[in-house]
């Protein structure tokens, strides 16, 4: 979230689009705040108890002092400049975003940071009591190919395209013969690790 330094720099001219509403839920929000909250307001956005006191009874509310309600109680800073009537509870990044930018704040507002996709590769369960029990496995073709060849296969002269679930699938089948102890499995799988890891 944003701290200190970068509040310093938003305006403290008046910003609410309705005196009277951000009046009277700038009193609200306030009063029903405890003492730790207030305070940390008041040190986010630099400002003495009167300035609080005076925008709830004037509806003169300043970018620097949104920001800082809106951050610390979790509330949306538009519902707080009467620029719509949603539920003070509605607050992230993304709407803290798009209030700096409505304000005039595109060259300073934070760029929101990048969500990495996370691919959840599920552990291959066996339940293989012993060898003689244990029910054929279909394996692709490619991937016997792999396993039983003694030399290192030589470059393809074509691009392999394989999808996702193409390689998981290989993937847990290697896994699989391994488990079974099928020759040359093991060394396949530990190879395939050893470039995966390096």
């Amino acid at each position: 979230m944003l701290d200190n330094t970068f509040i310093k720099q938003l305006k403290q001219t008046n910003i609410s689009a309705d005196g009277e509403k951000t009046g009277a839920r700038v009193r609200q929000i306030w009063k029903s705040a405890n003492g730790a909250n207030r305070d940390e307001v008041m040190a986010l956005a630099d400002v003495a108890l009167s300035t609080v006191q005076r925008t709830y009874k004037t509806g003169s509310l300043s970018a620097k002092l949104a920001v800082a309600l809106a951050q610390v109680l979790k509330i949306n800073p538009f519902y707080l400049t009467a620029e719509t009537d949603e539920d003070e509870g509605v607050f992230n990044e993304d709407i803290l975003r798009e209030f700096l930018i409505a304000h005039g704040y595109e060259a300073i507002a934070p760029v929101p940071k990048a969500r990495r996709r996370r691919t959840k590769v599920e552990p291959v369960e066996t339940d293989v009591k012993n060898d003689t029990e244990a029910e054929p496995v279909a394996v692709p073709e490619i991937m016997i190919e792999l396993i039983e060849c003694e030399e290192e296969p030589a470059a393809p002269t074509h691009p392999v395209e394989l999808s996702d679930d193409d390689v998981l699938m290989l993937l847990r089948a290697l896994r699989l013969k391994a488990a079974c102890g099928v020759e040359g499995a093991v060394d396949a799988l530990a190879k395939l690790y050893g470039i995966l890891l390096e």
